[in-house]
């Protein structure tokens, strides 16, 4: 019996494509929203929510950590004497311990103390009306920011801010096992993915702002 020619074709997974964070212009306007909303609250509960939202962001950022990672916080797995956060449920089942900066552990802090704690549960982050906030309601925080930035458009949302974080923790450091460690990767190949984007900004800053056009009649 003669083989079909397509049974001898063998499929290869695409290859994962390259992680491109956001940008420091957008990073800024999201604080600029926010800044806007802590100086505009007037509610105790306002406060609360515009701390929140603060801490929220800062913390995606300098942890790396993962939307329902974030989401499934509790109280207790935030250190802020030590500026470490422990994430019990991950992807990967593994808990794992991540960081934060001065930054993040002033916005946690002046959100726990708004928080309140007679709330019947220990969620770290919660809602308008003092429950747990679900997954969606964490991810809404993120989709709104890029609404009011108008980046409504732009691809990615919440796992973007892990990229970025990353990104930017690996350009200062240059330690990719490290940053490995850190983002909860199995293998250094799944942080490799970071690199391009680094290696390409500074591949056009050795051309400082020149290109072929201004090279052709030289």
């Amino acid at each position: 019996m003669q083989q079909n020619p397509v049974d001898e074709i063998i499929l290869r997974p695409p290859d994962a494509a390259p992680i491109e964070p956001y940008k420091p212009e957008h990073i800024g306007i999201f604080f600029k929203i926010l800044e806007h909303e802590w100086r505009g609250a007037i509610t105790p509960r306002q406060k609360m929510l515009a701390a929140r939202n603060r801490a929220v962001l800062s913390l995606f950022l300098d942890s790396f950590i993962r939307l329902e990672e974030c989401s499934r916080l509790n109280i207790n797995d935030i250190d802020l004497d030590r500026k470490r956060v422990l994430v019990r449920k991950t992807k990967t089942g593994k808990p794992r311990v991540a960081g934060f900066s001065d930054q993040t552990k002033k916005y946690l802090w002046c959100y726990l103390g708004l928080r309140g704690n007679d709330l019947g549960h220990d969620a770290l982050w919660i809602s308008e009306e003092g429950r747990p906030l679900t997954i969606h309601g964490v991810q809404e925080i993120i989709r709104r920011l890029k609404r009011e930035a108008g980046l409504k458009g732009l691809r990615g949302s919440v796992h973007k801010l892990r990229h970025t974080g990353a990104t930017i923790t690996l350009k200062h450091t240059k330690d990719m096992k490290g940053l490995k460690l850190l983002l909860g990767h199995s293998t250094l190949a799944m942080t490799e993915r970071y690199t391009q984007f680094i290696e390409a900004e500074d591949a056009l800053k050795a051309y400082d702002g020149q290109g072929p056009l201004d090279w052709i009649n030289e």
